[in-house]
């Protein structure tokens, strides 16, 4: 409002006083001001007064605010209104259409339905409010009365905390434990307009209505009105001011999968989630909006039913097995791989400093809710659902024959110039070379077979309410073993309210046990195995020796890949998670709440090596590793929440506290020297063992609080902030401060957008800004640690230093932007969301060099490197046919991610000089050019910078980063009648490591080739992509093992379209389910990783690695209601 405008519209100070005396005097003051105006312009107001009731006036107005009703009469005019603030708060909407009317006629119009007067005194129209004292007659036309009534929803459920607002009128109540309000002196002509967080508002007129009223409010079909479930509280996507992504059940239970990460792939914009092995039970890579940690810590914070998860996303496997352990690539046993996906209600990812920033340095990266199943009130029922299924490896890359492998054996030693024999080329002289065996269909070409059940009852009246439910899942491999993983689960959860509303009470429970057979290591990695290798001998064991000559002689170790099935893994987890939820409303604005958590991970492992699976000629005894951990965790988080709402504001405050505490415990132990294999899973028949033991304990305190502020319904205000300790830094280093902000301005619901942009249903623009910590370095950083030795000392086991004292190392620091601009069209058909994010993490912590004098290569401290992560993010959702027979949506999320490395001081003379480059990727490597084969010689070539004929790190100026450049996927679901159908595409564009990074040199002894390598150099001339057959270290050799692999040569494209998922069912009609006595009955067929659309050349462009592939899997079943 410039200068002029405010001239038009005088705010008078309101004096509020016990004290009748200074009333009085306000008043006498008030009246001799009065006085004198009316003395010295008496006779110019009959003059003026004449000339401006002679005004007409055009006026064109839709639901304006009575000020800018006055703005628009006074440019017209030169009038000014002297109104007060509680005058102007008590006005409503004007609606108003007249043409060159009389001010008069314009002004009865605008003051038609206010609850306010106005007298006009030469240029001054000053508002007051009318009497509350009516005359007798308009008693009787409007008649003042007392409402009262019941809020609740469509099951008779009480709505606690419903809004009941008067139309166009600033008084409003809230309903209690009960859902019951009351308002009190109104107008028996007024109109009620009822609202509450994911159901539809009601607008009711009260005139002639019984008391006390009973409205329900259904559900609101809109996305916008869902409930939105954010740290310690919920409200919806319409009033969000942080960034959240949502996951339901319907989309989870529409994959055959076994771990809730699965269910994630490809469906959160910033989540990028990677499988890292298709063995069950297998790991997942979680990153969400980039990495922002040098040394570690770049997993999000997961939360379940309140309950911070004690694993995280961090390896439970302590010996090896098919699926990897912690030291390995593929990391080993998922822990949430001990999760029910079925018991999920759904799951939110919080990736803002808004949404995170409250739970201090442990939403640094981000933070995962997870929450499970509970029950509804109505009638008991009992559901199940029921799959079988098959699962198999598609692809692999296709490799040599017998044939082709000899050609290419001969022709490397052709090219070495040496002449085989039986020592340097037995598998050429000694062995069949006419035996062909396809090791990818032997070791990994089986077929994997599904069973998976679930049955759960759930019900409760107004009062109670539960559910129960158990399930059991069975999953075998494709190895050529009977290996098999089970597990069961059993999850349920109790709600209960008092008689009087006032006091809630929540109980969880989720308990999973699971026993994963597998073996010893992952058969994947053997497929290229020599095709006439002789697998068994002459007992039908495994064959150790061909020709009379040892394979061990041959310099071949671990040379029979079937051995390896008979070397096995056991692994018996349990996974229990609890909470207790209790809450005592003290009023309907004021409540405390205490939640009550414990998660526990058991595991107990043992990996057996029988002597049928050694090499006898090494002269190896059998021997096995046995691995038992436990990790603990529990917390305590008493709050102390206010809701209020006076007029058009809305203010939620929330104080709490965290206390927890986490403890792990594990011992390792090697044993060997077994008398016999049937002890091998015994530790105290062992001949010779060696124990380790792991323990470690984790303290962390906090308290936080939460200021949402809400201004009529469209400008929201978020304020967050936390006090954190850690037990992982020093003593003088333990606590920091962290917190955010974040706002959201609803543009919708102004007036003129509303007006002038009728298709725009929606529109809100959002920004937050934070600063969190990060923590998650480990246990006891910061001390003097030791591990026990191998050697004595007088009898006495030795003590090694592993770690340097350091009690000054502190928190890195996350700084976190975000703006957002959330849209919806054509009555929310389309959706539309759009962000940009910037973390800058800064005070990493990194493993400082250190001279060898001192005893340590490193010691950890805080570095001034700086990591930049920034990005947009595309999210669409669009309902592009909805009629009673045929529907069909279509989702969208789109991610275009960029990470680079700040600033690194000192960078150049450390020992991360190889692996990381300023202003480039973390995942960006220093690489040797790669200049193809030299037609000439048939050697790869790399560019040599300085010409001086040798290839060392100065060589090294090839920049390639292996981040996607974009992701996301697209998901539509299509209903006709009785069918469903829906099908998922995740998708990535990125570079990555190829199939050359995995393989030795081509030619080399008793290794097999993809048939890729056919088309290699032969000849001078030759214009080829793969150099000439060699085995030995001559130039070529050297060339492919010391240059080629680190170089840009083994990078290339790695981009996919995936067919994730497709869910096709039929809805049994109703007349023939009742015949069978059930309430609804489904039968689906379901499949996952169905087809994958991509460039590269290797066995999975999502893994890139030698390991077992993600398995395309088919399933049938049938969902069932009682």
């Amino acid at each position: 409002m410039n200068a002029a405008e405010k001239a038009h519209v005088l705010q008078m100070y309101k004096f509020y006083s016990k004290s009748k005396a200074r009333i009085t005097l306000r008043a006498n003051k008030g009246f001799r001001i009065m006085k004198t105006v009316i003395i010295l312009t008496l006779f110019t107001i009959l003059q003026a007064r004449a000339s401006t009731m002679a005004q007409n006036i055009t006026l064109i107005e839709k639901n304006a605010p009575l000020k800018k009703v006055f703005l628009d009469i006074g440019k017209q005019t030169g009038l000014d209104f002297l109104a007060s603030s509680k005058v102007l708060n008590l006005s409503i909407p004007v609606t108003i259409d007249v043409k060159n009317e009389p001010l008069t006629v314009v002004l009865d119009k605008v003051f038609a339905d206010q609850p306010l007067n106005y007298t006009l005194q030469e240029k001054i129209v000053i508002v007051t409010e009318k009497q509350r004292e009516l005359k007798q007659a308009d008693q009787i036309q409007r008649k003042i009365i007392d409402v009262s009534g019941y809020i609740k929803d469509g099951k008779g459920m009480p709505l606690t905390g419903a809004t009941i607002k008067l139309k166009g009128q600033n008084i409003a109540t809230n309903s209690n434990s009960e859902g019951f309000f009351e308002l009190k002196s109104i107008s028996e002509e007024d109109v009620l307009i009822i609202s509450f967080i994911g159901y539809q508002t009601r607008e009711i007129s009260i005139t002639h209505t019984q008391q006390p009223l009973n409205i329900i409010l259904e559900v609101n079909s809109s996305p916008l009105n869902e409930i939105q479930i954010i740290a310690y509280g919920q409200t919806t996507k319409r009033l969000l001011t942080g960034s959240v992504s949502s996951v339901k059940a319907v989309d989870i239970e529409k994959q055959p999968i076994s771990n809730p990460l699965g269910a994630l792939e490809g469906r959160v914009p910033g989540l990028l989630i990677t499988q890292n092995s298709g063995v069950s039970g297998s790991s997942y890579k979680v990153q969400l909006n980039g990495q922002g940690s040098l040394l570690q810590g770049s997993d999000p914070f997961f939360v379940i039913d309140g309950v911070p998860f004690a694993p995280g996303n961090a390896s439970i496997s302590q010996v090896p097995s098919a699926a990897g352990f912690s030291s390995t690539t593929a990391n080993g046993i998922s822990p949430f791989s001990l999760i029910n996906p079925n018991d999920i209600e759904s799951i939110e990812v919080l990736k803002d400093a808004d949404a995170t920033a409250i739970y201090g340095s442990r939403g640094a990266n981000g933070v995962v809710l997870i929450t499970t199943k509970r029950g509804k009130a109505g009638k008991t029922s009992i559901s199940g659902n029921i799959y079988s299924g098959v699962s198999h490896v598609t692809r692999m890359m296709n490799y040599l024959n017998t044939q082709q492998y000899v050609e290419m054996r001969k022709e490397a030693l052709k090219n070495d110039g040496v002449t085989p024999d039986a020592t340097n080329a037995p598998d050429l002289i000694l062995w069949d070379t006419t035996r062909y065996t396809d090791f990818k269909k032997l070791l990994i070409g089986n077929t994997a077979h599904i069973t998976d059940a679930q049955l759960s009852v759930s019900g409760g009246d107004q009062t109670t309410q539960f559910f129960i439910g158990g399930g059991y899942h069975r999953e075998t491999t494709v190895y050529p073993t009977d290996n098999a993983d089970q597990k069961g689960s059993f999850h349920f959860n109790i709600n209960h309210n008092s008689a009087n509303k006032k006091f809630t009470i929540n109980l969880s429970a989720s308990y999973l046990a699971d026993r994963n057979d597998l073996p010893g290591t992952d058969l994947s990695s053997y497929v290229n195995t020599s095709p006439n290798l002789k697998l068994y001998d002459n007992n039908g064991k495994p064959a150790w020796s061909d020709g009379g000559l040892p394979y061990i002689n041959s310099g071949i170790l671990n040379a029979n890949p079937l051995a390896f099935k008979y070397q096995t893994y056991e692994g018996n987890f349990q996974n229990l998670n609890s909470s207790l939820q209790s809450t005592y409303r003290f009023s309907t604005d004021l409540s405390f709440k205490v939640s009550l958590g414990y998660n526990v991970v058991n595991s107990a492992e043992v990996a057996t090596f029988p002597s049928v699976s050694l090499d006898p000629n090494l002269g190896q005894q059998p021997f096995s590793y046995f691995g038992n951990s436990i990790q603990k965790s529990w917390i305590i988080e008493p709050q102390v929440n206010y809701n209020k709402r006076f007029k058009r504001n809305k203010i939620e405050l929330l104080l709490g506290g965290t206390w927890q505490d986490e403890t792990s415990n594990g011992i390792n132990v090697s044993a060997s020297n077994y008398s016999s294999d049937l002890l091998l899973k015994s530790i105290s028949a062992a001949g010779l063992s060696q124990t380790v033991n792991n323990d470690a304990k984790y303290n962390y305190q906090g308290i936080y609080g939460r200021i949402n502020y809400v201004y009529d319904d469209k400008y929201i205000l978020n304020l967050s902030g936390r006090r954190d300790g850690s037990s992982r830094f020093g003593p003088d280093k333990r606590f920091s401060n962290f917190g955010a902000i974040g706002a959201a301005w609803l543009f919708s619901e102004q007036q003129l957008i509303a007006e002038k942009l009728t298709f725009l249903s929606f529109g809100k623009l959002r920004a937050s800004y934070g600063i969190t910590g990060n923590d998650q370095i480990g246990d006891y950083r910061y001390l003097d640690t030791w591990s026990p030795g191998t050697t004595t000392y007088q009898g006495v086991s030795v003590l090694n230093p592993t770690s340097l004292y350091n009690p000054n190392f502190s928190w890195e620091k996350n700084e976190k932007l975000t703006f957002g601009l959330d849209l919806g069209f054509w009555k929310d058909r389309l959706l539309f969301t759009v962000e940009y994010y910037r973390n800058h993490s800064n005070n990493q912590l990194v493993n400082y060099t250190l001279p060898s004098q001192t005893g340590f290569t490193s010691v950890l401290e805080n570095l001034n490197a700086e990591i930049q992560n920034t990005g947009w993010q595309f999210q669409a959702t669009s309902t592009n046919f909805h009629t009673t027979n045929f529907s069909w949506t279509t989702s969208l999320n789109l991610t275009l991610p960029q990470n680079k490395l700040i600033s690194f001081p000192g960078l150049a003379n450390s020992t991360y000089a190889n692996i990381y480059t300023i202003g480039q990727s973390l995942s960006t490597t220093p690489l040797f050019h790669y200049l193809g084969v030299d037609p000439s010689s048939g050697v790869y070539q790399f560019l040599d910078v300085d010409n001086n004929g040798v290839y060392n790190s100065s060589d090294k100026i090839s920049r390639k980063s292996t981040d996607p450049k974009f992701y996301g996927g697209i998901q539509n679901n299509l209903r006709f009648k009785n069918w469903d159908l829906s099908f998922f595409w995740e998708f990535r564009k990125q570079d990555g490591r190829n199939y050359l990074n995995n393989l030795v040199s081509p030619g080399t002894a008793f290794f097999n080739q993809p048939n890729i390598v056919l088309s290699r150099w032969q000849k001078t001339g030759d214009v080829s992509n793969v150099e000439k057959f060699t085995e030995t270290s001559g130039t070529a050799y050297n060339a492919f093992n010391n240059y080629l692999k680190s170089s840009d040569g083994i990078i290339s494209d790695a981009s996919y379209l995936r067919l994730k998922n497709v869910a096709i069912s039929y809805q049994i009609k109703a007349d023939w389910v009742k015949k069978a006595h059930f309430s609804s009955l489904r039968l689906y067929l379901q499949g996952q990783n169905l087809l994958t659309l991509t460039k590269y050349l290797g066995a999975d462009p999502e893994n890139q690695s030698a390991l077992l592939p993600p398995l395309q899997t088919f399933t049938a079943g049938l969902q069932f209601t009682l």
